[in-house]
């Protein structure tokens, strides 16, 4: 069977991280925009796999995505029978770009870079036995919202096809 506008949909959304989404609307072409999605795929056995959450279309499916040549096959492992259909590059650049703002690039950046910024500033180094669990209370707590933060930015860019409930 061949994929659904929901699972391309679905298929675009699940691929990125925020900071994967930031390097690949940050690509100034087509030829970089294929060459960066082949290095997605470089490591390990060329796939990726994730499953559906609830209340998303086929809950709980296992889906697949593996290296094509200009883009990736996606496959949807669904109750009613398996689904797949290829997916080019410059389909995806299409579909980020349809949401792309200039206040919604603005604050994808912000959000990676801060994220990225407070996990570099987790250094290793002494710190008072009594003050450890407060001091790693507070450390998660902002890596938490600055995930957060940066996960609404994606979603706004490359929203899911059932917008998933706020976690606070």
């Amino acid at each position: 069977m061949n994929l659904t506008d929901d699972d391309v949909q679905m298929g675009v959304h699940d691929f990125f991280t925020p900071a994967l989404l930031l390097e690949f609307v940050d690509l100034p072409d087509l030829v970089a925009l294929i060459q960066w999605g082949e290095r997605q795929f470089d490591e390990g056995d060329g796939t990726r796999s994730v499953r559906r959450l609830a209340d998303e279309p086929d809950a709980g499916c296992l889906t697949h995505w593996s290296a094509a040549p200009g883009g990736f096959r996606y496959l949807v492992e669904a109750p009613g029978g398996i689904r797949s259909g290829f997916v080019d590059w410059h389909e995806v650049h299409r579909m980020v770009n349809a949401g792309l703002t200039p206040v919604r690039y603005g604050a994808l950046r912000a959000a990676v870079e801060s994220a990225a910024a407070h996990d570099a500033a987790n250094l290793t180094r002494p710190i008072p036995f009594r003050m450890l669990e407060a001091w790693a209370s507070q450390w998660a707590r902002r890596a938490s919202e600055l995930a957060r933060e940066a996960a609404a930015a994606l979603d706004a860019i490359c929203p899911p096809v059932k917008a998933q409930p706020a976690l606070f």
